[in-house]
């Protein structure tokens, strides 16, 4: 089945949508800090599942939001599942070498583009490394890879909703599964994800010594009574508090939170959900193959073409699709929010080596996010909002190489 078109804008509105959403994914990952891999490691470094829970919650919001599109008739089943990815092996040995190879270099694909857009030059050299590794990767791996997936070895063959959970699971792609698989998927991982922001906080809290100085609320709390003042002042404190942190964030002077900026990239993924329903591949699939194709558009004006002589290449996107689009907004929406921030600096390691590993990790990032046929972005996060299966295997497999990598670093850094 091909997909149906929900709006009938036409194409210049799905260009427009795909910058708009690409701008807040620059802007709002530049201003939270997000990035997938830092998220990961720290559960293996600092023992915090702060961010990790946020990962969960987005992973959970989306399978909600999309799939209550879907069930409420928004968009058609078939614009949730078409163009799902074709799993297999390739699968688990690539976010395995992406996982390890970011986490080197010092950043997921997301945080690549926007740390690259705020002036890190180990992350300029990252994403110089992955146009290598993509390049490395059309030409040693795609032809091998290729033949597997067309025969079937360790994969399937067909791709669609045979990846996609409610086929999978009732053998029917109707609103109603759709709705059971979303809850069944969503609610566990908003779930979990709460849990662990929670048990992370909790024991923030409980590591802070009890305090007698001279605030009147410290002072209450750490009194026997706890008599001072009445409650409804503590509470009017609250308030102005978030209201002060609320102007203070507006104003770009404080950094959004975890759990905000979660939900500002869910409404990114939903826009270009609705706004490319029918029109392209309408899931974020930024950052991996437009991003590992720079080279390709760098090579043109110098007379070589890549599409001509190598086979991957000829089979990606076209240059002026609008994930291209979206790319490009990511790192303008970051720098703008990087350079009215007064964060923008162009930043070099005081450890030149760094330099080398940022570079040896895009490589492997270029390698890992081609051979899994999509990075943190276009396959995980995205595959959840499908309802497919292959984001699970991408996320344990990309925790092995963060746990990998967390190791080496121990030794190297």
């Amino acid at each position: 089945m091909l997909p149906q078109q929900v709006l009938p804008f036409g194409f210049l509105f799905v260009y427009a949508a795909f910058g708009v959403s690409g701008f807040v994914l620059g802007w709002v990952a530049q201003r939270g800090n997000y990035c997938f891999v830092n998220a990961m490691s720290s559960v293996f470094t600092t023992r915090s599942y702060d961010r990790f829970g946020a990962l969960l919650l987005l992973f959970g919001v989306s399978a909600l939001a999309t799939g209550t599109l879907v069930v409420l008739g928004v968009v058609p089943a078939v614009d949730q599942y078409y163009d799902n990815y074709f799993s297999g092996w390739y699968i688990v040995v690539g976010a395995a070498i992406f996982g390890f190879g970011a986490t080197m270099a010092g950043g997921c694909n997301l945080s690549m583009l926007y740390r690259a857009a705020s002036g890190y030059v180990q992350n300029w050299l990252e994403l110089f490394g992955m146009m290598v590794g993509t390049y490395l990767f059309a030409v040693l791996i795609w032809p091998f890879q290729s033949f597997t997936m067309a025969n079937g070895i360790l994969s399937t063959k067909l791709g669609a909703y045979n990846e996609y959970l409610p086929y999978d699971l009732f053998h029917s792609v109707s609103t109603t599964w759709v709705g059971v698989t979303a809850v069944a998927l969503g609610v566990p991982l908003v779930t979990l994800g709460l849990f662990l922001q929670h048990k992370t906080r909790s024991k923030r809290l409980a590591q802070v010594p009890a305090f007698t100085g001279s605030s009147p609320l410290l002072r209450a709390m750490a009194s026997p009574t706890g008599r001072i003042g009445p409650l409804p002042q503590v509470g009017l404190s609250r308030v102005r508090i978030d209201l002060a942190g609320a102007k203070q964030m507006l104003l770009l002077k404080k950094s959004y939170g975890a759990n905000l900026s979660t939900a500002l990239l869910a409404g990114a993924l939903l826009l270009v959900f609705v706004a490319g329903a029918g029109y392209t591949f309408n899931y974020l699939v930024i950052t991996s193959s437009d991003g590992g194709r720079f080279l390709e558009y760098i090579l043109l004006p110098f007379g070589v073409n890549l599409s001509l002589s190598t086979p991957w290449y000829n089979d990606a996107l076209p240059i002026l699709d609008p994930s291209v689009l979206m790319v490009l907004m990511l790192i303008v929406g970051a720098f703008l929010a990087s350079y009215l921030s007064g964060d923008f600096k162009v930043r070099i390691p005081h450890q030149r080596k760094r330099l080398a590993i940022g570079f040896s990790g895009g490589i492997l990032v270029g390698i890992g996010v081609r051979t899994a046929l999509g990075c943190n972005i276009g396959l995980m996060w995205t595959n959840f909002a499908q309802l497919g299966y292959d984001g699970i295997l991408f996320l344990f497999a990309m925790l092995f190489g963060v746990w990998v990598a967390v190791k080496v670093q121990r030794r190297l850094i």
